[in-house]
């Protein structure tokens, strides 16, 4: 806290007796002087403002009625008088609710009910502008702080799944080559259930190592694209075929829409197919069996490309759409909780979209499912005919 006392001047002050025109000597002394406290026993019982001495003894009249009467007779009966200890902060908001005149006029400032000094609106003005720059100084450390903690999380992040990707990726191969049953048939058959078990754990484990190194990269600035003439519909074609599987096991229909000839994007192949992965996936975890998932692809009139991947599931709410946007965010509600999720999903696709100078666009009503598009940008189409297909992946 900083107390008001840091305001007060030692200003001289005057006892109510004195003469205005020893008042006026004063403040003649003083140019920057604005008020003087009047002080009887050390205690303050009025104050007299330099400008209204001045008029009144400026008027043709005023000096000779003036000059040698008590300056009581001219001094405020009723000035601000606060408290040094108090702080400046609430000593502003008194002015602007009790006494905005005070910024004009000045006030006493008392130490345990005695005078203490004079206070200005200009020096509460400094007092404030110190305040503001150590209060930007300290929130300029915090950032820096921020960020260095952030950059050192990220690099742990990178380096732990580097280090556990290696394990993990014997685990899967020895488990694939167990389940192929090259040299012979596993059993007991109950065994071969296990290795089925831990080979989709590890591959589930995996992606979400994965995941977490891609979001490492981002966060850390070490993200780079491999960027390459790609054909979107391909593309397109190859995410569905990856997932058609596991939309059979669910029950859910995907329909894939684009266009037979879209213009060809420079971007990163494996950026892309991911981003589109990632939104089937996600469309498919949230839809229940007998619904329809709809990946789309389209070229806009100001020549950009639109990938477009909706579903009719559990949906989010309007309040959960900004949390499942940020990293580890999960809407939280029943039907969310029992999906598996580490919430990297959607804000690794925005992230890669946004790598490419894209943006993401997330619409969603509770019950009624959500749209995702991801929005490239015309500076990486290179062609513009195009008409559309439609069919079942």
């Amino acid at each position: 806290m900083e107390r008001i006392l840091n305001l007060a001047i030692r200003a001289p002050t005057v006892a109510p007796g004195m003469a205005c025109a020893d008042v006026y000597d004063l403040f003649s002394r003083d140019p920057d002087l604005l008020a003087l406290a009047v002080v009887e026993d050390g205690r303050p019982i009025g104050l007299v403002n330099r400008h209204e001495l001045i008029l009144r003894l400026a008027d043709r009249f005023g000096r000779p009625l003036f000059e040698k009467k008590p300056v009581e007779r001219l001094m405020d009966r009723d000035p601000l008088i606060v408290d040094g200890e108090a702080d400046i902060d609430d000593l502003g908001k008194r002015i602007l609710t009790e006494r905005p005149s005070a910024l004009a006029t000045g006030f006493i400032i008392v130490h345990r009910g005695r005078y203490h000094g004079i206070g200005s609106a200009l020096l509460l003005l400094q007092a404030q502008m110190r305040r503001m720059q150590r209060h930007a100084e300290a929130l300029e450390e915090a950032k820096l702080e921020a960020e260095a903690a952030n950059r050192s999380k990220s690099m742990f992040l990178a380096n732990m799944s580097h280090e556990l990707r290696t394990p993990l990726n014997a685990i899967i191969g020895f488990t694939d080559f167990i389940r192929s049953e090259t040299l012979g048939p596993i059993r007991p058959a109950e065994y071969a259930e296990y290795v089925e078990d831990v080979n989709t754990s590890g591959k589930h484990l995996l992606n979400v190592i994965n995941a977490i190194l891609d979001m490492s990269k981002i966060e850390a600035n070490r993200l780079e694209l491999n960027e390459e003439e790609i054909d979107p519909a391909d593309l397109c074609h190859s995410a569905c075929r990856m997932l058609r599987e596991t939309a059979k096991r669910r029950g859910v229909e995907i329909l894939l829409e684009v266009p037979d000839d879209l213009p060809d994007l420079l971007a990163d192949p494996q950026f892309v197919r991911q981003i589109l992965l990632n939104l089937l996936s996600n469309a498919l975890k949230f839809s229940e069996t007998g619904q329809t998932v709809r990946l789309a692809a389209e070229l806009k009139a100001d020549g950009g490309l639109v990938f477009t991947v909706s579903d009719e599931g559990i949906g989010i709410a309007e309040e959960d759409i900004e949390r499942v946007l940020e990293p580890f965010g999960q809407a939280e509600n029943s039907l969310t909780r029992s999906r598996e999720g580490t919430g990297l999903g959607l804000p690794l696709c925005q992230a890669l979209t946004e790598a490419h100078g894209g943006r993401l666009e997330l619409e969603s009503e509770l019950g009624k499912g959500t749209t995702v598009r991801i929005h490239m940008p015309a500076s990486r189409t290179l062609d513009t005919d195009h008409s559309t297909i439609r069919y079942l992946a």
